[in-house]
């Protein structure tokens, strides 16, 4: 029994770290695409062809966030109807493509389309991911599995920081941009490694197909799905069943909350340390410094939330960041700012890691990628306001400090959003598994 449970396990822990690494690459791979356009932008608006004024930049980097709106959507259910492999496939392949049309783009039009398709394929792929890094974690480890998966994305942004610093003055930004492509290489490797959620092949009565894949991977079939006859398909409909309103409720506000706090943070920072009356090179510093605490400190997150709990971890997370970010309104001595702005990091970016991992363990197996993806459509507005707001301040002179308390206003409500959501088990649908934590 010793030896078998020890085989079982080691099973199991095989293909976490399996598939936790090929969706690791993913985000990866879309951290660097999305991260290329803004450390390359300045160089693509001193570039005489195209000559680009303010108002079309923006035009240009909104492109992909409005990719997002729609690919989280669609490709959430698509995973959810048609499986989690084929998804990942598509999404992969079409944000690789993109990004490598986008590079050879021959007008500003041309590249905001491409920015476009890259941005769905982006979005679509995160709750595919979600969902098989959660489902293949190794019991009461989903929330460190999922946050080691998606610190790729934050790691792929400074990446691509560190490529555009050292390549974009004698390369061109067409060359950094074009980097993104080269992912598509890994398509075959992930095509024969990566294994079909078991939970989605038992939903679909594909039982034959199901004990192969388990057989192959020397893992125990996973608990048949019960099944309600009125059940809704995949889809909106569904995530409003009585019993799941709260949840939802509370998932999409927590998710509209955070992005404010992390595309604000992300697109302003510089700029508002540098209004706080640090010099340049700090302020720019200060970016990088948000980026990879927030990658190292969701691993944190993650293993403190396996143990205490998710919502708990989540609400003292966005807590506390709340607090870093109010704190960075006074100027302290430059160590103990780049402490603050780690925690502002962890406290925004790690702590809305979490409520996706939360998320997609929540809802029933046929439901999570679209659990996942819509909710990550919806957060799309955030991710538009974040950006705004911070404009807003600046265009209309007022304080400094209004930014600070806006983002930690907004790192506030996400933390009381997510305490919305009903604990595991309750008020769940008739018919349904209990939510999975």
């Amino acid at each position: 029994m010793i030896a078998e449970g020890s085989i079982a396990r080691g099973a199991v822990h095989r293909t976490s770290t399996l598939v936790t690494t090929l969706c690791w690459i993913a985000l990866f791979s879309e951290g660097y695409d999305m991260g290329a356009l803004g450390a390359v932008l300045p160089s693509m608006m001193s570039d005489p062809a195209w000559n680009l004024d303010p108002g079309t930049a923006g035009l240009m980097a909104s492109a992909a966030l409005v990719g997002m709106f729609f690919g989280g959507y669609v490709f959430g259910i698509f995973a959810d109807r048609f499986g989690r492999k084929p998804a990942y496939l598509v999404c992969f392949s079409l944000f690789s493509v993109a990004s490598g049309l986008a590079a050879m783009a021959p007008s500003p039009l041309i590249f905001a389309i491409c920015r476009f398709f890259a941005g769905a394929g982006v979005a679509g792929i995160v709750p595919i991911a979600s969902a098989l890094t959660c489902e293949y974690a190794p019991p009461g480890q989903a929330n460190r599995q999922y946050a080691i998966m998606y610190s790729g994305y934050s790691i792929g942004i400074f990446a691509a920081a560190l490529c555009s610093f050292s390549s974009v003055e004698w390369l061109g930004w067409r060359f950094v941009v074009g980097i993104g492509a080269a992912a598509i290489v890994l398509l075959p490797l992930i095509l024969a490694k990566l294994p079909e959620s078991l939970d989605f092949l038992m939903s679909q009565n594909r039982l034959d197909e199901a004990r192969a894949l388990a057989a192959r991977l020397g893992l125990e079939l996973p608990a048949s799905e019960k099944k309600g006859n009125d059940s809704p398909r995949p889809g909106v409909r569904a995530l409003f069943q009585p019993g799941w309103r709260s949840a939802t409720l509370g998932f999409w506000l927590a998710t509209f909350c955070g992005m404010i706090v992390v595309y604000g943070l992300n697109t302003w920072l510089p700029q508002i340390m540098r209004g706080a009356g640090y010099d340049l090179g700090p302020s720019i510093m200060f970016l990088g410094v948000f980026a990879l605490a927030s990658s190292v400190g969701g691993i944190g997150l993650g293993t403190i939330a396996d143990r205490m709990g998710r919502g708990r971890t989540i609400f003292g997370a966005f807590v506390v960041g709340a607090i870093a970010i109010l704190a960075l309104s006074h100027h302290w001595p430059l160590p103990l700012t780049y402490l603050l702005v780690a925690i502002a990091g962890i406290g925004s970016v790690s702590a809305a890691v979490m409520v996706t991992s939360y998320l997609a363990s929540y809802f029933p197996p046929r439901y999570r990628a679209t659990a996942v993806g819509v909710c990550i459509s919806f957060s799309r507005f955030g991710a538009i306001s974040g950006p705004l707001l911070g404009g807003f301040i600046a265009k209309n002179g007022m304080a400094i400090t209004w930014n600070f308390a806006i983002f930690a206003l907004a790192a506030v409500g996400a933390g009381l959003s997510i305490m919305l959501v009903p604990s595991r088990g309750q008020f769940t649908p008739e018919g349904d598994a209990a939510p999975a934590h």
